[in-house]
């Protein structure tokens, strides 16, 4: 199934509605299930989206690790949310927060915004926490982040005249994402979320 937010499609995501054709919110995800708890905000503005998190990096508790894995999760939709202003898929702080198919599926989805003459814009709330976690290994860590991510004011426009792109209203949507440690580097590794409604 591919939604979008982001996309006036809202999904997929809110205004600046991502259009998840995975999660780009503006990219196609797949369906998950997920469940509200603490609110975070997401806010951009035409120069700068909100706070950036700090560098998630790895650490010896559990605590500390679920901390760097929900830091890495806030920071991909930042990069996202900052991104979409100019339907950038170049957009840096994407790679500083996302690997392997969640990157794919984010510069996938803002490169056909940006084909389609879109932009995203507006802000989001986001209310993640852990579900997951596996034991440290040299292997590598994974924490399984869940998400209900509103998008009913982050929406998708038409950068020639600011105008929405169509008339499809954002809301709450179930996000369920795998946050992964390379080394001491965390980062959204997968993105999946559902349809508005699923939260």
């Amino acid at each position: 199934m591919t939604t979008f937010i982001g996309k006036n499609r809202r999904v997929g995501e809110q205004p600046c509605r991502l259009r998840l054709v995975a999660i780009p919110i503006g990219l196609s995800l797949t369906a998950v299930i997920g469940a509200c708890s603490t609110d975070d905000r997401g806010e951009v503005s035409s120069s700068a989206s909100s706070s950036t998190p700090r560098r998630p990096v790895a650490t010896a508790s559990a605590a500390s690790r679920e901390a760097a894995a929900l830091d890495a999760y806030r920071g991909m939709w930042q990069a996202y949310a900052k991104a979409g202003l100019t339907a950038n898929p170049q957009e840096p702080d994407l790679a500083r927060y996302t690997t392997g198919p969640a990157l794919a599926l984010l510069t996938s989805g803002l490169t056909k915004l940006r084909a389609e003459g879109e932009i995203i814009k507006g802000q989001y709330q986001s209310s993640p926490h852990v579900v997951t976690a596996t034991t440290p290994s040299p292997a590598g860590d994974t924490v399984t982040v869940q998400d209900c991510l509103n998008t009913t004011d982050f929406l998708t426009y038409k950068a020639s005249s600011g105008t929405l792109a169509n008339d499809t209203p954002g809301g709450n949507r179930a996000v369920l994402a795998t946050v992964t440690r390379d080394d001491v580097i965390w980062k959204v590794s997968t993105v999946a979320a559902q349809a508005v409604g699923t939260c």
